[in-house]
């Protein structure tokens, strides 16, 4: 290269690393504006509670470029993961709080237990989100833990793998326990896998957990830059209807915990302790396996973790604690089929007989008893 020419190209070139270094400052530079006046009313604590939710929807008709973009999908469908996101301004401090699918909870409108230990008229969580969606899913979650659901956002198997595509450039290979995930179909797999889990849907929700505060910690330095906003504004274009947030209360939310010194690696994990048992649930007319709430436990939780009262000794569970096992915990919630139905005795001895041939038995008779709630169709994840 002539010297003629080696000068004229090094200003060039001098000219364009400018240019992408003044981008560079631009796009992680702080945004221009703070964000406008929302709808979000913090509690009077200055605490705000959002519901994200894990959904198992199954695709509607054949599917395209999976994991690329939103598929048509079933309108029904469970609630696989469910965290309360606790976020207080005053303390400050954010916490994770997992609560297990299979939880047996009273559902507003729905069901009509005579106690909180009345199981087997109580509903699993997670059908109440095939029954109502999110609107019964969060009137449900605060009955049980007496607390205001601020806002909600949901992903399916599209937009979560469509998210972490997003945030991969960001958050690098993610460690979760003994699993580095690095890919979008692995990330999807890992955070629905219970079936193997030493703890099942336990393990389950503690990875959830540890999942979700792992990229909190991974893209914060994002919050207030353009680049962030940016990202917010195609995340925001994955999820869709599927949340109430607007990208103001996101920035609200942020931008409020960025002025109080908050950093990530705060971010309390926990799940609500419960415990295993087989329960007949009237409604179904069915024995399904369960989670049974340990009150006293999660009252201490709530105290801790989502109401911010430091000074409550509580387990976040995040592994399997020991904890004072309550008596009901441990009493016989499998009954016969037909001990659960509101109507008159059977007009025959059905010891031996199962669902299916009592039925038959009373079609043959003329006397068929009232028909059942069917279980919503579970995925099994």
């Amino acid at each position: 290269m002539s010297r003629h020419r080696l000068s004229f190209a090094l200003p060039i070139a001098a000219a364009i690393i400018v240019l992408i270094v003044i981008a560079a400052f631009y796009v992680v530079g702080p945004r221009s504006r703070s964000a406008a006046p929302t709808a979000l009313e913090p509690t009077p604590t200055g605490s705000v509670n959002i519901l994200i939710i894990g959904k198992d929807a199954r695709a509607v008709g054949p599917v395209v470029n999976e994991g690329r973009q939103r598929n048509r999908r079933q309108e029904q469908s469970h609630s696989d993961i469910i965290i309360v996101c606790h976020v207080n301004f005053a303390v400050p401090a954010v916490n994770l709080v997992a609560i297990p699918r299979d939880l047996l909870v009273e559902v507003p409108g729905i069901t009509a237990a005579a106690s909180n230990t009345d199981f087997t008229n109580m509903e699993k969580i997670t059908h109440t989100y095939a029954i109502g969606g999110e609107n019964l899913l969060r009137k449900t979650v605060s009955n049980l833990l007496g607390i205001t659901i601020h806002r909600s956002v949901a992903f399916d198997f599209d937009s979560f793998r469509m998210a972490f595509d997003l945030l991969r450039l960001f958050v690098g290979t993610l460690r979760v326990g003994d699993v580095n995930l690095t890919e979008r179909d692995q990330a999807l797999m890992f955070a629905r896998k219970r079936k193997g889990l030493e703890f099942d849907d336990a393990d389950r929700c503690r990875n959830a957990v540890t999942f979700v505060r792992g990229i909190m910690i991974r893209t914060w330095w994002l919050a207030g830059t353009r680049l962030g906003d940016m990202i917010l504004g195609r995340m925001l274009a994955i999820v869709g209807t599927d949340t109430d947030l607007t990208p103001d209360e996101i920035h609200e939310i942020a931008d409020g915990l960025r002025r109080t010194g908050f950093s990530p690696a705060w971010t309390g994990t926990a799940v609500l302790v419960s415990e295993g048992a087989e329960v007949t649930l009237a409604r179904y007319d069915q024995t399904l396996s369960c989670y049974l709430p340990v009150y006293r436990e999660i009252e201490k939780q709530v105290d801790r973790f989502l109401l911010d009262k430091k000074d409550v000794q509580a387990l976040d569970f995040m592994s399997q604690e020991p904890f004072r096992v309550p008596g009901y915990v441990g009493s016989n919630y499998v009954v016969p089929v037909d001990s659960v139905d509101s109507v008159a005795p059977l007009p025959f001895d059905t010891t031996g007989m199962d669902t299916q041939v009592v039925r038959t038995r009373l079609k043959e008779l003329g006397t068929p008893r009232p028909a059942k709630e069917s279980v919503p169709k579970d995925s099994g994840g």
